[in-house]
């Protein structure tokens, strides 16, 4: 009895770990840090995703904190750039007034090793100078082979 008992349980284990797969994959990033005041009504980052050397998914992201935005509307757009110099856009939000901790943030699937563009405009009439600080970059999906 005590070894049908050994054998079942054996057989429920062994039964459990089939067709089990690791996953192994790992996120990396790739950002700038930016601290600017916009004087102008309208300012833009390129984005080159160049570290992506084997074409993993990639996600092209922005994270930013915005002061002495008090009734100031910014539309920030996402957009990827064409080998013919034109400009798709994959996000636009818009964000009216201060955002602190990094609150103003978008992240869309891109397209790997293709250049993308990041367009911040002043909406309202009557906005100032507004500061901006965070982050924008990508981030992939890369294997973890470790």
């Amino acid at each position: 009895m005590k070894k049908f008992l050994a054998c079942t349980v054996l057989t429920f284990l062994l039964a459990l770990n089939f067709n089990v797969q690791n996953s192994m994959a790992k996120i990396t990033k790739d950002q700038k840090k930016v601290s600017f005041t916009m004087t102008e009504d309208n300012i833009g980052f390129f984005m080159a995703d160049s570290n992506n050397k084997d074409n993993y998914s990639t996600w092209p992201y922005y994270r930013f904190t915005i002061f002495n935005a008090d009734g100031c509307t910014l539309n920030i757009k996402l957009q990827r750039i064409t080998i013919s110099n034109r400009y798709f856009t994959l996000s636009e939000k818009e964000f009216t007034g201060n955002h602190f901790d990094f609150s103003a943030t978008d992240k869309v699937a891109g397209t790997p090793r293709r250049n993308h563009y990041i367009d911040i405009t002043k909406v309202s009439d009557g906005c100032g100078d507004v500061k901006i600080k965070g982050f924008y970059g990508f981030e992939h999906e890369e294997p973890d082979w470790n």
